[in-house]
This record gives C-alpha cells, structure tokens and sequence, in this order.
C-alpha cells in the first residue's frame, strides 16, 4: 500500500513515529528516537547512567535482572538466561545499552518487510534517498491543513476571486473550524483526509482546490448548503451576507 501511494499519491492516514520511517529508508537510530515511543524507558536509561545513580542505592532502587520488556510487554533477555543473572552497579552502562539497542531494534524485520513491500512497486534506490521525513510525508500527505498552502493552490471560477465577498467568508470559517472538522471538509471535498505535505507535491499531482459558481439560486441564499462536486472537488459558497450560520439552518 506504501508502495502504491508513492506511484499514485494517493496518501495513507497513519500516524507512525520517526524510529519506524527510519528503518523503512535506512537512517540510523539512537535514543532520541525512543524518546517518542517509550519515555519511561528513556528515563531509566537516564537514571542507571547519569551521577544521580549512587552504588550504595542501587539494589534498593533498582532490583533488575538483564532482561526487558518489549512494546507488546513480553519479555526479552538481554544476554543468554538473562532473567536469571541479577544487574550489579558496575554492569549498569552495559546493561543500558543493550535495553536501548533491544528497544530500537525490536521492529527491525517488520520495517524491513514493509521495505521489500514498497521496493515490489517503486525502485529501491528511491529508499535510499528519501529521508524519513519525505517518506513520511509523501506516503501520509500532511495530517493538518495549511490554510496559506491550500489558498495557493485554489482556482475560481468566473465571478470569483479571492476577494469576492463570500469568498473571504469561505475562507473566515474554515479557518475557524477546529482541525478535525477541517480534515472533514477536505474530505468532503476530496475524498481523501490527507493533502500534499509541500508545493511541490501540489504542482507534481496537479491537486488545486476548485471554487466555482453556484448554478442554482435561492430565494434566501443564507439558508443553503454547501455543495461538492465529486468530478472536480469544487465547493460552490452561496451568496451570503454574512459568514455565520443562522440558528434556522
């Protein structure tokens, strides 16, 4: 699906941390990727090597064998018969750096399969260039709306501009809406809950915003309801006096 989504651009709502992105393109690893996954760990890792950790509390404190416990809560020994061999105060660097190497590397084959998933659809190589914040977003499109962004990349039909009254209303209260119910509008609109992350992916997938006229007219125009077109994604604002709804709608 990966793999897919970087041939069409078509994007994936996943919200995966860094340490995974960077296994897929093959970036190195260190403790600030398990920061945003495990924290309580980073903090024992923390503890057992700064100067705060004193010998004579040590036993007390931290009454540890060399063995861990993974993301799924099963237990790994760090050594062989791990989970028998009591962790002493002079062990303790030895002891965090295999927990850190265990945690960070305890998805390894799964990354490496989704790897050779993608590489079944886009060439390997392009793994090899992309950072794991490109991946990230060229896979998953941005999972917040740039206003600034999607203003650059709408059109308006004839009639319309950027100025035009109800336009600037359009506008006003989309900005306002909360950023779940703005992802619901470009779903709406789309069919997608993703935009492009940048520029570029916008001119490079010729996605644009489309905001036309409205064919058919009210006699109260305020009392109206948005519509979407599914061929062009286009929204048609009504004429409207104001950009708040009234409580009759």
């Amino acid at each position: 699906l990966m793999g897919c989504c970087i041939r069409t651009g078509v994007h994936l709502c996943l919200d995966l941390p860094a340490i995974i992105w960077k296994q897929i393109v093959g970036e190195p690893l260190d403790i600030n990727d398990l920061i945003e996954i495990d924290r309580s760990i980073v903090g024992m890792i923390d503890y057992v090597t700064g100067p705060q950790c004193k010998e004579t509390e040590f036993g007390s404190n931290f009454p540890e064998t060399f063995s861990t416990l993974l993301s799924d809560e099963s237990a790994k020994e760090l050594i062989p018969n791990g989970n028998n061999i009591t962790l002493t105060f002079d062990q303790r660097f030895e002891y965090a750096e295999l927990v850190l190497q265990a945690r960070l590397t305890e998805n390894y084959l799964q990354c490496q399969a989704i790897r050779k998933g993608i590489a079944l659809i886009v060439p390997e190589a392009l793994l090899n260039i992309l950072t794991h914040q490109e991946i990230n977003a060229i896979v998953c499109g941005s999972k917040t709306l740039d206003l600034e962004m999607l203003k650059r990349h709408t059109h308006y039909s004839t009639g319309l501009s950027e100025t035009t009254e109800r336009v600037i209303f359009f506008w006003e209260v989309l900005k306002e809406l909360s950023t779940e119910d703005q992802m619901k509008f470009i779903k709406f609109c789309w069919g997608q809950e993703r935009l492009p992350a940048n520029d570029e992916e916008y001119e490079r997938k010729h996605v644009r915003l489309m905001i036309k006229e409205s064919l058919k007219k009210r006699s109260n125009e305020n009392l109206a309801l948005p519509k979407a077109c599914l061929l062009y994604t286009s929204p048609s604002p009504r004429d409207l006096s104001t950009s708040r709804m009234p409580s009759s709608a």
